[in-house]
């Protein structure tokens, strides 16, 4: 079973991951604005824009950087820790899995197995995801693992 902590790190480096795109984006644009402005006749204003343009982009790419070197640090902590009793045994009552990870990443991390389907499973009662998730194993051809979900669903009810 994945710790709430190691979920919570995971949820933080697909974030920053998803701002470092967001940023690289923008660079972009900015890129393409200033293309625009080098085809204008040179002027205070055209190079007041240019230059306010590069410095947006220096610090968009510091700001990257940041973010790139706290996703390293928060994996490295994970690889460093990850067979740590204290790193799996922090608990953290007042939240839940489900307020930090949508289906879609719960449903990732399950099918990984990086998230043990069990009583502990916060999609566990959810029979939507129960048959998501058995129809994932039969279209992946993995009926070892369609047994094992349909002996825990029969193992509950009897």
């Amino acid at each position: 079973m994945i710790s709430m902590m190691r979920a919570l790190i995971y949820r933080t480096v697909e974030l920053l991951k998803k701002r470092v795109r967001e940023n690289l984006d923008r660079i972009n644009q900015n890129q393409a604005e200033i293309k625009e402005l080098l085809n204008q006749r040179l002027s205070a204003e055209r190079t007041y824009y240019i230059e306010k343009y590069y410095d947006l982009n220096k610090a968009i790419l510091t700001e990257n950087n940041d973010y790139i070197n706290l996703q390293l640090t928060l994996l490295n902590f994970i690889q460093k820790y990850k067979d740590s009793p204290a790193l799996e045994e922090i608990d953290l009552p007042d939240l839940n899995s489900e307020s930090y990870l949508d289906e879609n990443e719960i449903f990732d991390l399950t099918i990984q197995g990086k998230l043990s389907f069990d009583l502990s499973h916060p999609k566990f009662g959810d029979e939507a995801f129960f048959h998501k998730l058995l129809g994932y194993f039969t279209a992946t051809e993995n009926y070892e693992k369609c047994n094992d979900l349909l002996n825990l669903k029969k193992e509950l009810r009897s």
